[in-house]
């Protein structure tokens, strides 16, 4: 007998391989939470195809013409020796939902987590 499961109307995918509504709403509290850490003071560390960011804020807007959806990271570049530059390394990674999840410029997300 099948079990009650609670909200599992999230569970459906929408057609065209867009996200289903508990993923959606699964990555909006991962922004949430680094938001919330950054504000807290704490430092958010993203490795993305092997570069390292730090995480200024997590961000999502929809278009109000065509109704996508988009979620970000805008972050500032740590790794590969940007500081003998003086030029700014801030940088937009926009996060894509893909068969293989949730990804960024191809390359799934690592979170680098310290502790301060």
């Amino acid at each position: 007998m099948p079990q009650y499961e609670p909200e599992a109307w999230r569970d459906f995918h929408e057609p065209d391989g867009e996200p289903s509504k508990r993923d959606q709403c699964r990555l909006l509290d991962l922004l949430g939470r680094i938001n919330y850490r950054i504000l807290s003071g704490n430092r958010v560390y993203v490795e993305v195809g092997g570069v390292v960011y730090k995480t200024i804020y997590g961000g999502y807007w929809r278009s109000v013409f065509t109704g996508i959806e988009h979620y970000l990271l805008h972050c500032e570049q740590v790794s590969s020796a940007v500081w003998k530059e003086e030029q700014t390394t801030a940088i937009d990674l926009p996060i894509a939902y893909s068969k293989g999840g949730w990804t960024t410029r191809g390359h799934s997300l690592s979170f680098i987590l310290n502790r301060d």
